[in-house]
């Protein structure tokens, strides 16, 4: 389940102050706030509020992580298809996901369990599009990412435990009141580079144009695929630093995730020690800016700007290796 629901049972079912919470998890109060917020409006839905109102269901991890985890890339894939749905009734054990295949026929494609489900409306992964006593979901643009996300980390299984798809899905540990501080999840939880598009300058123009946002995003993928781990690359000073990860990749007889490694190492090293560290942060750890600022000491705010300049940078060095690497991931 996504931490933001564990951080909303702790303060609406345990009566934990927001302030408290916020101090473990290294935000403002106010961050907090906004979550257990959205998810007082997502309760609306029922599937949600059915999950929530039966808290066993969050406290203990899957037995099996990776089967979670492939259980939502199944159904994701599924929903990708066309006239795909989801659909969920109280009289249902489990939500159905469904094709339409004329306008008088159906085709039952699957089911997948109920807090899976809910999980995936809490990303905003898949959304409500009507219905009664029967509610139809469909995937949405962000669930099409998500979807690029899991299946990367499907390919990096030794990295799986790192991965903020691994997180998304189980938490970080059996109680729901534990936090995680390098990794954002939650109901309406968008990644540093999303938020900050959707933010807009003086004149109107988005404060990350969609060039920065596609390379920060490519890094993501490359790094997931290539199966760093959290710290792999965090604090490097040099190219000694890298020689190691370098060697590793030529080794490698995975020709994909060693081609991915050497992409995200040459992109590393164009960067440098200090814009790299942000961008590993926020873009391929999802860590929020207000932890990273925290982190590497830096002003309230600061994180936005040293972000969309390593960005920039970013964004240059893809473009004259393009002909070379191709297109983005995916």
């Amino acid at each position: 389940m996504p931490e933001a629901a564990r951080r909303y049972l702790a303060h609406t079912t345990d009566g934990r102050p927001i302030r408290e919470i916020a101090r473990e998890v290294g935000c403002h109060a106010s961050t907090i706030l906004r979550q257990v917020r959205k998810l007082e409006t997502l309760r609306d839905d029922p599937l949600v509020d059915r999950v929530l109102a039966e808290p066993g269901d969050l406290l203990d991890d899957p037995e099996d992580r990776q089967t979670s985890i492939d259980a939502a890339t199944r159904a994701l894939r599924l929903l990708c298809l066309p006239r795909a749905m989801m659909l969920y009734s109280a009289d249902l054990p489990k939500p159905a996901i469904i094709k339409t295949v004329d306008e008088d026929d159906t085709e039952l494609l699957g089911a997948i369990e109920l807090d899976l489900a809910a999980a995936l409306i809490m990303r905003n992964w898949i959304a409500p599009e009507g219905g009664t006593s029967i509610k139809r979901y469909r995937i949405t643009a962000e669930g099409r990412g998500g979807l690029s996300e899991l299946i990367a980390a499907q390919e990096s299984r030794a990295a799986l435990a790192q991965s903020d798809a691994s997180v998304f899905l189980s938490g970080t540990g059996n109680d729901r009141r534990s936090r995680s501080r390098a990794v954002s999840n939650g109901p309406g939880f968008e990644s540093p580079l999303s938020a900050l598009a959707r933010r807009r300058g003086p004149d109107g123009s988005p404060f990350l144009s969609p060039d920065l946002v596609s390379a920060g995003d490519r890094l993501h993928e490359d790094y997931a695929i290539a199966g760093f781990g959290k710290s792999d690359l965090i604090g490097w000073d040099g190219p000694g630093s890298l020689k190691p990860h370098y060697e590793a990749a030529h080794k490698m007889k995975d020709r994909r995730r060693s081609a991915a490694l050497l992409r995200t190492l040459d992109a590393i090293r164009d960067l440098g020690p200090g814009l790299s560290e942000v961008v590993l942060r926020c873009c391929c750890l999802r860590e929020g800016l207000e932890a990273t600022e925290k982190r590497l000491g830096w002003s309230a705010r600061s994180g936005k700007v040293v972000l969309r300049i390593a960005l920039q940078r970013l964004s240059l060095f893809y473009g004259r290796t393009l002909t070379k690497d191709g297109a983005m991931i995916g």
